[in-house]
């Protein structure tokens, strides 16, 4: 016992002795000395991709709705809500996966090298206007909200009355709300809010769903309330039954059956020609796609663009409420974006679907940000003539 005491008092004065702090000479430099501090610039001026508060883009945010005067030229604004998806539930957090994937998108800066431009260096406002309310209980209540939410921001003056396309029916400059979604039944109340300022409208959706489908079909004929019929599959066809569409308007990515001559005939009656995912993409590559577009939509009419992310295929987008194999690269519809609509008289744009819950690392965040921002971007090029 006397032999172990004696080692472990040796033991601990070595290790005692090992912790010892060898005493500085005049060449180091401890951290501790605050005084050395000066060599360091500690303004906290920086603008990284992961500081601050998380806006699309690091865009300023602003209470647009609350706010009286004349509002910004490109709202950004999200949709969360969910509660009449067909698949799965949560892409009531979708705005907010789209901000957070913004950040990587944007980790070099904001100027768009695919487009050669900084979009938010144009004289043009861009802003955040952060999630709306929308109540997740009575969807009767939300699709009310939605509509009106909408129709306030659309017919308030803008800052940059001189630049964009004026409204044949109003005379004037209106705002452009980019809605981040939110499932695609959000579509529907923007449609009805935009044809009180600019009548019918053509439709460029992008999906892997034509979503026109009859709601006594997808929704089922026995549903004990109407509000059933309206979901995230069949706002195309509510909107071409209520007069809310032209009949030049455009599926594209489509890999979704149709399920009968029947379901064809009521997707021309209601204006859509359909471009599927492959076919077109396989004999003509994407300015095939691209073509076919552009000879369908008018390009001096009011154009509105919805993009469902499930349009990608799952591996480039597993995040997402409907997914669908087969489908388009974030290449092919980053290309779509930019070539696809130049010129175009677009008065309004959703980016939909996206289900953080369900992502990979963040992948369909991103790429929905990269398509939020390429659309962000096109909208501006187009104020600019560019």
């Amino acid at each position: 016992m006397r032999f172990v005491f004696t080692y472990s008092l040796a033991a601990s004065a070595a290790c005692a002795s090992a912790l010892v702090v060898p005493p500085r000479t005049d060449g180091q430099v401890s951290i501790e000395n605050s005084k050395k501090h000066d060599n360091y610039d500690l303004e906290p001026s920086a603008k990284l991709a992961f500081s601050g508060i998380t806006t699309f883009a690091q865009l300023p945010t602003v209470k647009c709705l609350t706010e009286s005067g004349p509002v910004d030229d490109i709202l950004i604004l999200g949709f969360p809500f969910d509660t009449a998806t067909s698949y799965r539930t949560g892409t009531r957090f979708g705005p907010n996966a789209v901000r957070q994937g913004s950040r990587a998108a944007s980790l070099a800066g904001h100027y768009n090298y695919r487009q050669s431009i900084n979009p938010y260096k144009q004289n043009i406002s861009v802003v955040d206007c952060g999630d709306l309310p929308i109540s997740p209980f009575d969807n009767g209540l939300a699709f009310a909200q939605m509509e009106d939410w909408y129709k306030r921001l659309l017919w308030r003056e803008v800052k940059s009355p001189g630049k964009g396309a004026k409204s044949a029916k109003t005379g004037r400059v209106h705002p452009q709300i980019v809605a981040l979604g939110g499932d695609h039944s959000i579509s529907l109340p923007i449609l009805r809010a935009l044809n009180t300022v600019y009548g019918k409208v053509s439709a460029i959706h992008i999906d892997a769903h034509i979503d026109t489908w009859s709601p006594k079909v997808f929704a089922g004929a026995n549903a004990g309330s109407k509000q059933a019929e309206y979901a995230d599959g069949t706002p195309y066809y509510w909107a071409g039954m209520e007069g809310l569409l032209s009949t030049k308007s455009v599926h594209a990515g489509i890999r979704s059956s149709l399920d009968s001559a029947k379901d064809m005939e009521l997707d021309e009656e209601v204006g859509f020609t359909t471009i599927p995912a492959s076919d077109m993409l396989k004999r003509d590559g994407v300015w095939g796609v691209i073509d076919k577009i552009r000879s369908i939509v008018p390009h001096d009419e009011p154009v509105y663009v919805s993009l469902d992310v499930d349009s990608l295929d799952p591996a480039y987008g597993p995040g997402t409420a409907g997914p669908a194999s087969g489908g388009w690269t974030t290449r092919e519809i980053i290309q779509i974006i930019i070539d696809g609509l130049e010129g175009l008289h677009i008065v309004g744009v959703d980016v939909v679907e996206v289900l953080p819950a369900l992502d990979q690392a963040e992948i369909t965040g991103i790429a929905a940000a990269e398509f939020t921002i390429e659309l962000v971007t096109r909208l501006v090029r187009n104020r600019l003539g560019l």
